[in-house]
């Protein structure tokens, strides 16, 4: 369980708009072996709430909950951004568009995280965890459901599964 020092001042920089400060807080908290997890947690949630279908975020979550499988992450990040590229370049995107390129972000991210716990000679940025919160919190204004949002802070702050089944009758953070 993340130290609740931690989670309050992430939560006071969460509520003072200031998601990526709250996400360094809380990331760096996180034992390595167990943030891809905890990234692919939060990126589920997203899809169970959303119903975004994508072979690619799944497959990105497959890798993360599974730590044999953590090297093949850089593929995934991969096949990701050719994903979020067609999207960028399109002039025009439906609201349906925008929130999946906005789930290939935070999918990224997961990807990211996971092979950086390999420890690889390549790694992405040593910060790509700090963004999963200002990528969530981009998610959860386009989503706009209060309930969601409460639940997307727990398991943001959350790092065990067991944290969110005790807490899920907790406030919203904003």
């Amino acid at each position: 369980m993340l130290a609740s020092d931690v989670v309050s001042k992430a939560l006071s920089h969460w509520r003072k708009g200031q998601a990526l400060e709250a996400g360094k807080l809380i990331f760096e908290s996180l034992p390595v072996g167990t943030r891809p997890q905890w990234a692919a947690r939060i990126l589920r949630l997203v899809l169970d709430r959303t119903g975004v279908t994508s072979q690619p975020i799944e497959r990105a979550i497959g890798i993360a909950s599974s730590p044999n499988d953590w090297g093949k992450a850089h593929d995934v990040f991969s096949a990701l951004r050719v994903a979020t590229l067609e999207l960028i370049e399109l002039k025009a995107r439906t609201p349906q568009q925008t929130l999946l390129l906005s789930h290939f972000d935070l999918a990224e991210l997961v990807a990211k995280v996971t092979y950086n716990s390999t420890s690889p000679p390549d790694e992405f940025d040593e910060d790509s965890g700090w963004w999963i919160a200002p990528c969530l919190k981009d998610i959860l204004d386009l989503v706009n459901d209060e309930e969601f949002s409460a639940a997307m802070w727990l398991a943001l702050s959350a790092d065990e599964v067991t944290d969110l089944r005790d807490e899920r009758n907790g406030k919203h953070p904003e």
